[in-house]
């Protein structure tokens, strides 16, 4: 059953699969996996390897299909490890509601016999936890795109699979347990930093074990050298780095520089900055819980934790350890992936749904059910009813299968360019990281330079500008040799030079090249100060560089227009924000031909723009205008 749980969730992840590259990382990651170069910190050394090597693989589709697939199989084995997870906890604590159901009832206590005969019947209850843990909504999304976060959650069934299975064994001494937590500690942590999150909860694993016998404390410096495998992991960004790839973040080729990225120091002021993202990030959460959950699965798994109160107590604070440090913890960041640090508290409620079963069986008084021979129908019905409300629950959200988004956006703006033109872009999470993918893997339009500004900050990125791009950096050469040599100095004067730095960049630049800019850097308040003395003119799905009293240039955005959109739902954060910039840049494009009088190309972008939505207020009164105006 464990395996046909694995496969159940695999077609539900196949059938929802992104065909191509999503938001924020994914075109980075994907880049990095398939070129073998060094992805933002903490790196991910173990995902990189593996990414490298199923790219690689023989397989039918393109390089981001098949990396989404990967993503696919992963979460499909943690399912199905998930599933021998509630076979542990239902069985170790069904004669614990039995026993009570007894006492309360005056029910003889049940055979052996009796007992065994049963396990169809909770491995039936183990199938629908383990389908259902696979179905949440932030676990099922992961599923579906290439992440980093798909791996992490096998690695979380894992480490849970070998906790309670030591939970359960505290009177023996489980040194195997032990050694494949502590080995696969290892590995997780050379996946993804939040697999510290067990931290305490080991700990106190520990604590239990300790009291039950004094002599596992003596072997426990010999498990920590299972954790020698995983960080070793880490070395192999140091090899990537070595070949001086085009991504190669933080260019960890020594011991220094490769601290340097596991401390994630360009990512620093993401973490602990303010009171405010603890505040906010633990309002978010309470409020998409019940959302995260399907709301009926959560509320069962949330009843099933609680009645562990009296059922086990230690596996309720083992629980409650791994919650309140997942939250406390995640509560500090500011990420626009911050869900996705949920992961163990959502996997931890969803996998007590075993229990919550129990709970209702035994208030319903129908705890016998499970002393039965065979399938019963009332599981099997309760289990698939359930089931399918969570998949009719989430399936709009993370049905990606015609999410092409992204690949239009990004692909259309590159298409749109000039020869040997510069894009500057200042949020990672559209264009710039998927151009990532377009440019270095399909290798399309490498003359295009896409730069994200605010990288300028990190020397080991001048350092890419200056390899891969000489005749851009050649321009910037005194300010970035001198922002450089500030970089460790204090923070005021640090700043003044990343100023002048940025400046030249843009200043000098501009003239060579021409220089378009993407709208997420058009509306960055921090960018504003540096486009003083230029004209932003609207260019199809782009703004373009120009002098402040250019000439009116009727060609303006007109490669843009046969652009190819194909029709979604603008639903979640990343498709509504497209949905709103994309048209509306157009729409800009538009009036800047209408001002110009040409109201022949005017209406053709207005045309194009209610194409992509066709409840563009504006562009539907500036069609009504320019027809009142041509009577």
């Amino acid at each position: 059953m464990a395996v046909s749980a694995g496969l159940v969730c695999f077609f539900i992840y196949i059938i929802t699969l992104h065909p191509s590259v999503g938001f924020i990382d994914c075109g980075e990651l994907a880049a990095a996996c398939y070129t073998f170069g060094v992805p933002h910190p903490t790196g991910y050394p173990l995902f990189l390897l593996i990414g490298f090597v199923f790219s690689h693989l023989p397989l039918p589709g393109t390089v981001i299909y098949k990396l989404n697939l990967l993503s696919a199989v992963e979460s499909s084995a943690a399912v199905v490890v998930t599933f021998y997870s509630a076979l542990i906890i239902v069985e170790n604590l069904l004669p614990v509601f039995l026993k009570s159901k007894g006492r309360s009832k005056g029910v003889k206590k049940e055979s052996h016999e009796s007992a065994a005969v049963s396990s169809i019947n909770i491995c039936l209850i183990a199938f629908f936890t383990a389908v259902l843990t696979g179905l949440t909504k932030t676990y099922w999304f992961e599923a579906t795109q290439v992440e980093v976060y798909s791996l992490h959650s096998l690695f979380i069934a894992i480490l849970f699979y070998y906790s309670i299975r030591i939970l359960f064994c505290l009177k023996e001494l489980p040194r195997k347990n032990w050694t494949f937590l502590f080995l696969f500690f290892g590995l997780s942590a050379a996946n993804h930093s939040t697999t510290i999150y067990f931290i305490p909860g080991i700990i106190y694993l520990y604590y239990l074990q300790f009291k039950q016998s004094r002599t596992f404390a003596k072997p426990l410096l010999l498990y920590l050298f299972l954790l020698l495998p995983g960080a070793m992991l880490y070395l192999i960004l140091m090899l990537a780095a070595s070949s001086e790839p085009y991504l190669n973040w933080s260019n960890p080729v020594n011991i220094s520089n490769l601290i340097n990225h596991l401390r994630g120091s360009d990512f620093s002021q993401l973490m602990f900055s303010s009171g405010n993202n603890f505040s906010a990030n633990a309002s978010t959460f309470f409020k998409n819980l019940p959302g995260e959950l399907a709301i009926l699965p959560g509320v069962i798994g949330l009843l099933g934790i609680a009645s562990l109160w009296n059922a086990n107590r230690m596996l309720f604070s083992f629980l409650l350890i791994l919650i309140l440090t997942s939250l406390l913890y995640s509560f500090n960041y500011s990420t626009i992936e911050i869900q996705s640090f949920y992961l163990l508290v959502y996997y931890i409620i969803i996998l007590f749904v075993s229990l919550g079963a129990l709970f209702f069986l035994n208030i319903a008084g129908k705890m016998n059910l499970l002393l039965k021979p065979g399938l019963q129908p009332a599981l099997l019905i309760f289990g698939a009813i359930i089931s399918a409300f969570a998949i009719g629950f989430n399936f709009n959200e993370n049905n990606n299968s015609t999410n092409y988004v992204n690949e239009d956006i990004t692909l259309n703006t590159l298409t749109s360019l000039e020869p040997n033109s510069i894009l500057l872009t200042y949020d990672y999470a559209f264009v710039y990281s998927s151009s990532l993918y377009y440019q270095q893997v399909e290798k399309l339009r490498p003359d295009v330079k896409v730069f994200i500004i605010k990288f300028l900050a990190a020397p080991w990125y001048l350092d890419m500008i200056k390899k891969y791009y000489p005749d851009v950096y050649e321009n910037i050469k005194t300010e970035a040799e001198e922002y450089v040599r500030f970089y460790s100095g204090d923070e005021k004067s640090r700043v003044l030079k990343l100023t002048a730095l940025v400046k030249a960049f843009l200043n000098k630049n501009y003239g060579k090249f021409p220089v378009y800019l993407t709208v997420d850097f058009i509306v960055s308040k921090d960018l504003k100060k540096f486009l003083t003395g230029y004209y932003l003119q609207p260019d199809g799905l782009v703004y373009k560089l120009r002098e402040p009293n250019a000439q009116y240039d009727s060609s303006t955005g007109i490669r843009s227009l046969n652009a190819p959109f194909r029709k979604y739902e603008p639903i979640g954060y990343h498709k509504n924000k497209m949905y709103i910039s994309t048209p509306g840049v157009l729409f800009e494009t538009a009036y800047y031909h209408y001002s110009n009088k040409n109201f022949d190309l005017a209406e053709k972008f207005l045309d194009k723009v209610l194409e992509l939505n066709s409840g563009f207020t504006e562009a539907v009164n500036l069609k009504n205008k320019i027809f009142s105006e041509r009577k």
